[in-house]
């Protein structure tokens, strides 16, 4: 099969009547170890895979000490 240019691909999806798909040909590589990582294995409907868990925890704590801080119960006064 002869190689097609980017042009030529882009009529040929045309003239045959497909359409791109929206997430583009190929997914990003997940971000692993990070919240965004977390993220992207929740959006692609994948289980999280250990460092994701884990960064997505210490997020969804530092969010937590930070709403108990602004709201004034958060103080070290033990």
């Amino acid at each position: 099969m002869p190689e097609l240019t980017d042009a030529e691909l882009d009529q040929l999806i045309d003239a045959i009547g497909l359409r791109r798909s929206r997430r583009g040909s190929q997914l990003k590589p997940i971000a692993h170890g990070t919240y965004k990582g977390a993220r992207q294995h929740y959006y692609r409907k994948e289980p999280l895979c250990e460092p994701c868990r884990q960064a997505q925890n210490t997020y969804q704590n530092e969010q937590y000490r930070r709403r108990k801080q602004a709201k004034g119960w958060g103080g070290d006064a033990r």
